[in-house]
């Protein structure tokens, strides 16, 4: 049976290991959530033009019929 010393050494180790994962785990959520906005942005653009672009071609219909 390891002794309390070498017990402590493993978990010191696996502890270390899982610092270093969960630092990689929230570089990676800083990158999702960047592109998630960046994604958000162009949403918004996307249908201000195509609201826009509705107005104008339903003045043209408008005008063409009268």
């Amino acid at each position: 049976m390891p002794t309390l010393e070498e017990r402590i050494a493993k978990l010191e180790t696996r502890m270390d290991g899982q610092e270093e994962w969960l630092k990689d785990i929230d570089g990676k959520l800083d990158q999702l959530i960047a592109v998630a906005n960046m994604g958000k942005g162009a949403w918004w653009a996307i249908l201000k033009v195509g609201g826009i672009l509705t107005v104008l071609v339903g003045g043209a219909a408008w005008l063409y019929q009268n």
